[in-house]
């Protein structure tokens, strides 16, 4: 199943101007999401906590920090499966969104 990708800055600009729109960090470890918490992030656990309570087309996208964003088309490939009609993954996920200059949380600051 073919998953569409939004780049940075339209995942960035969707995010500002829906604030239904969900990022979903596509790592099942937790620590790696605190790891690559992206602002405004939630975590694929707490995704899949709450799946049935979103809407089949509210707009979802899956990030994260593999060359290839492997991890986040997988996860899109399964959210479709569940009947997600907005689903996309982040072109070249957390490194693409930081070097845009956009906000990181957690322990992904390096502070």
């Amino acid at each position: 199943m073919k998953v569409k990708t939004i780049n940075v800055r339209s995942a960035h600009e969707l995010l500002r101007t829906d604030p239904a729109a969900i990022l979903v960090c596509a790592y099942e470890n937790d620590e790696d999401f605190r790891k690559n918490g992206l602002e405004g992030a939630i975590s694929l656990s707490e995704f899949r906590r709450r799946t049935h309570s979103f809407p089949k087309d509210e707009n979802v996208i899956f990030y994260c920090a593999c060359p290839h964003d492997e991890s986040a088309i997988q996860q899109a490939q399964e959210c479709q499966k569940q009947g997600f009609l907005n689903v996309r993954v982040l072109e070249g996920g957390v490194n693409a969104w930081k070097a845009a200059g956009f906000g990181l949380v957690g322990s992904a600051t390096g502070a």
